[in-house]
């Protein structure tokens, strides 16, 4: 009887070990970019259109990565990136619902991690739609991250997007 206990519980974790061996990685699904400046202004800061689709590409490897091992509910939006003249990155999320705040802060994290293309000066700003766990990606038009939101109601021009973003990252960060 011992035996057969013994054997009935070591079948059990074997089954419960090889379920987890079996899960699927969570699939991030990116689609179509929105450039927050005018090609006009991303010429004037002598951005490579080519280095900036490379960047894009490290950017959603980066973030598909940070899902390797875990369990999402469905949601999509946007990413938003800014990256500075002087190397730095920063990311915000616009996604609907709103990503448990572990990934919100590790996909934060690997996009900072990511040697972005160069700008002359000042800042350029633009998102990657995202969808997580579903195939189906935002309707919305224009990514608008809540520290955006809140941004915008303290500025005299809400329309300037590097104003917007100097406001919430500054520059001495």
């Amino acid at each position: 009887m011992k035996r057969l206990a013994l054997w009935l519980m070591f079948a059990s974790l074997s089954l419960l070990a090889a379920c987890d061996k079996f899960q699927t990685p969570v699939q991030p699904r990116f689609d179509a970019m929105y450039f927050f400046q005018t090609e006009d202004v991303l010429k004037q800061k002598k951005v490579d259109v080519e280095q900036m689709a490379i960047f894009s590409r490290r950017l959603q490897s980066a973030v598909a990565a940070t899902f390797k091992k875990g369990q999402v509910s469905r949601s999509s939006g946007y990413i938003v990136v800014a990256v500075r003249s002087d190397g730095e990155v920063a990311a915000w999320l616009d996604m609907e619902p709103v990503l448990h705040e572990y990934y919100d802060y590790e996909i934060r994290e690997a996009i900072k991690k990511v040697q972005p293309f160069a700008v002359e000066q000042g800042i350029v700003v633009f998102a990657i739609k995202m969808a997580v766990e579903t195939p189906v990606h935002t309707k919305k038009e224009v990514p608008e991250p809540p520290e955006f939101v809140e941004a915008r109601k303290k500025l005299e021009d809400p329309d300037n997007i590097e104003q917007l973003v100097l406001s919430i990252w500054p520059q001495d960060e």
